[in-house]
């Protein structure tokens, strides 16, 4: 088969790990109608070539981030794809991608604190060659992390997940390349129990520290995305995120402070359809203003580990 084709089998296979990317091998066999040798090739396959990632996510508050900042970058005299790189080398850098609109990057950068995300735009992104200007947003309720939507009840600084501590860690760290590493593995490469080992995963992701459910597949020279930055009559903004939630193509959904009053990203598979979404499905929710799109020539980076469990 050609480095980099899916054919129905590795549909059925990826289809089959939504969910649950931990899934025995067993199980997908049966799924699939295929034998779990069959299963485990086709899986170190896709994986080798970097057509899917199976990495767990990480809640950023469970590891000890407080603030989400979404920065517009403007580029003078530079390539903006050569400035996106070196966004990449900041600590905390979650995604970088290069933008058709009003910025020419876009970048989402998580910082542990207040001294961090000051140093941040103060003196780190100022100090990089060809970033003529910024404009940034903070974060401040996540409606909706892909999958995942915000019940309105727990909108609450009690709703957040409590830190991990140092071997919840090392757990992480061993299934950083591959979640798929067994429980066994992890503890005997650890020094832990099996026992122990199950008990923590299952205690994060009880606590929406840690989820194994989502099949990362990197974007595609086919696939379009989109930020829009949205401002809403006052008062309205609750409404309107939650309508924005409902909307299936629309993977990221946060209230800000800064730029805009809230914050989404669309994925689709085509122009066409994100300019029906746009003016179809949210221009029309009442309660907005104005918005702000910028399409996503490409994503220069892609952070998979951290991220929002909701």
């Amino acid at each position: 088969m050609p480095k980099g084709t899916l054919d129905a089998l590795d549909q059925a296979i990826i289809a089959a790990l939504e969910g649950n990317i931990r899934r025995p091998t067993q199980a997908i066999a049966e799924a699939v109608s295929a034998t779990p040798a069959t299963v485990k090739r086709r899986l170190d396959r896709l994986q080798g070539e970097q057509i899917i990632t199976l990495s767990p996510l990480v809640d950023l508050r469970a590891a000890g981030y407080e603030y989400l900042l979404i920065i517009g970058i403007r580029v003078k005299q530079l390539s903006p794809y050569r400035v996106a790189e070196r966004l990449g080398e900041i600590p905390g850098a979650l995604t970088a991608n290069v933008t058709l609109g009003t910025q020419d990057i876009e970048l989402v950068a998580a910082a542990r604190d207040r001294e961090e995300a000051s140093h941040l735009l103060a003196e780190t992104l100022p100090a990089i060659d060809g970033i003529a200007s910024l404009e940034a947003a903070l974060s401040l309720d996540v409606w909706k992390f892909r999958s995942g939507v915000l019940d309105p009840a727990r909108v609450s600084p009690k709703s957040r997940p409590s830190l991990l501590d140092a071997l919840d860690r090392q757990i992480i760290q061993s299934l950083r390349h591959t979640a798929r590493k067994s429980n066994r593995a992890i503890a005997a490469e650890i020094g832990i129990s099996e026992t122990a080992v199950r008990n923590r995963l299952a205690r994060m992701q009880k606590n929406k520290q840690l989820n194994f459910e989502h099949v990362w597949k990197p974007l595609g020279q086919k696939d379009i995305a989109a930020f829009v930055g949205i401002d809403v009559k006052s008062g309205d903004a609750t409404a309107v995120c939650q309508a924005l939630a409902e909307i299936d193509s629309v993977s990221f959904v946060t209230t800000a402070l800064g730029r805009h009053n809230i914050f989404c990203t669309i994925n689709v598979d085509n122009l066409e359809t994100l300019t029906r979404v746009l003016h179809e499905r949210i221009i029309p929710i009442p309660g907005i203003l104005s918005t702000r799109p910028s399409h996503c020539l490409d994503q220069v980076i892609h952070q998979l580990e951290l991220g929002f469990i909701i």
